[in-house]
């Protein structure tokens, strides 16, 4: 059976790189989603926004959103061994 595990952390946003297209970035405080460990995520704006309404946009986002939640299901029977493993280290 397999059993939710939910990760959260605190978030910022910010405009990408000046280029085509604008992007707005998400920008974990921390690293503390492991799923999250070594992806960059960013979110494609519509063609035709321009960078000053981009930076409104992430300023909005900034002041409304506190955090990601994910969540990812974990293998029972992984975690078990993982714990079995660990109790033998000791």
């Amino acid at each position: 059976m397999a059993a939710t595990k939910i990760e959260k952390a605190g978030v910022s946003f910010s405009i990408g790189k000046q280029g085509t297209p604008i992007t707005v970035e998400l920008r974990p405080n921390h690293d503390t989603i492991s799923a999250l460990r070594g992806v960059h995520v960013s979110f494609e704006l519509l063609n035709g926004i321009s960078p000053a309404q981009a930076k409104k946009l992430a300023d909005a986002l900034n002041e409304n959103v506190i955090g990601l939640l994910v969540t990812a299901a974990s293998d029972d029977k992984a975690e078990a061994a993982a714990a079995g493993e660990a109790a033998r280290k000791l």
